[in-house]
């Protein structure tokens, strides 16, 4: 029965992963996924995206940063007194490549390599993956000693319909610009999704085991913060618009202070972020295979099949569709990795889907001789 399953599913993706790509917007990635998160590295720009599955391990991903232009969240490191964005410096050359759960960056110069490592890892509640763990490596190439720091600067969305913009464990929201250090010892930050019962928002981690506590955190309007190549001070008097540039545009930046490097030492910060937990993450926790059946796997089946007949286009029912067989092959592996077995309504059901899959997969085909 397995073999009969996965020879299927097979054969659906060979039609539907084509049908993606010629669907797919023309920016290049590197694409990775593990539980819940999904995570692209822009090639040739130095920038990523984090998605995260609004439900289970099924629902539809939802970006937890800023989409629609990729390059609006971005990392700079400090050198001495001069600044370098990542894919955007001249004096970096740079390589995207996937690592054993996850992908990574590594820019080079003269003078220093950085490597940004992001590793799949799950919430300290959760046992499938729902976040990310960025190890940031700064090494000295040159032949003295230096001084090297961090800023990401993240462009948070979710917040911003609801006049949310962030909240911390001390806040339930904010609306003016803000500082915060670890003086105040704040755990983590969000940029959440105001009224939703789940709680869906962007975590990001201040604190935890193996977490690097930043010297700053800044929350202020985007454009600002872009305009300021390093440090911004903020004042209550502000609100996260610049008129008439940007209105109600939120972002955080994260400061990790320039600390000395010695000749062919190196530095590393690591901080993780992912989707919103009431336990909050560690950056040393590991995903624990799970033998129990998954309670939203019939539901979360049913929820993108039905997405993916009711698409807009082509474009939204391929995503679905893939929802769909990742979904199958994620729990067949779980279940192969866990020697657990499926009930005889879970195959009932996986042949279901199969055989709807199948009905319109030819919809996404090619017409002949074109």
């Amino acid at each position: 029965m397995r073999s009969q399953i996965l020879g299927s599913i097979r054969a659906l993706s060979a039609v539907l992963f084509p049908a993606l790509l010629l669907a797919a917007a023309p920016l290049s990635g590197l694409d990775v996924a593990d539980g819940r998160v999904r995570l692209t590295l822009y090639e040739g720009m130095g920038r990523f995206s984090i998605s995260c599955q609004t439900r289970g391990s099924s629902g539809v991903y939802v970006p937890l940063l800023a989409a629609q232009d990729p390059r609006t969240t971005v990392l700079s490191i400090v050198v001495g007194n001069k600044l370098y964005r990542m894919g955007e410096s001249s004096e970096f050359n740079e390589k995207s490549e996937k690592v054993p759960g996850g992908a990574r960056f590594i820019w080079k110069s003269k003078f220093l390599q950085v490597t940004e490592t992001f590793t799949f890892t799950p919430s300290l509640d959760s046992g499938v993956s729902t976040g990310v763990r960025i190890d940031l490596s700064m090494k000295n190439l040159s032949e003295q000693d230096i001084t090297a720091g961090a800023r990401y600067l993240f462009d948070t969305y979710l917040g911003e319909p609801g006049s949310v913009h962030f909240r911390t464990p001390s806040l339930a929201q904010t609306t003016r610009e803000l500082t915060l250090t670890p003086a105040g010892k704040t755990p983590w930050w969000v940029s959440p999704i105001a009224g939703d019962p789940d709680g869906f928002g962007l975590q990001v981690m201040m604190s935890g085991d193996g977490i690097t506590v930043p010297d700053r955190v800044v929350f202020a309007n985007w454009k600002r913060l872009s305009d300021t190549s390093w440090a911004y001070e903020t004042s209550s008097a502000r609100d996260f618009s610049l008129l008439p540039y940007s209105v109600n545009d939120s972002a955080a930046a994260q400061y990790y202070l320039p600390r000395p490097i010695a000749r062919s030492g190196e530095a590393t910060i690591t901080l993780v972020l992912g989707l919103y937990s009431k336990a909050g993450y560690g950056a040393n926790s590991a995903v624990q295979k799970a033998s129990a059946p998954n309670a939203d796997f019939s539901v979360g089946i049913q929820q993108s099949l039905s997405a993916g007949q009711n698409a807009a286009d082509d474009a939204h029912a391929v995503h679905a569709d893939l929802s769909v067989v990742n979904t199958l092959l994620n729990e067949i592996n779980a279940r192969i990795e866990a020697s657990g077995t499926a009930s005889d309504d879970e195959l009932a059901l996986i042949e279901s889907a199969l055989k709807e899959l199948g009905s319109r997969a030819g919809r996404f085909a090619p017409a002949s001789g074109k």
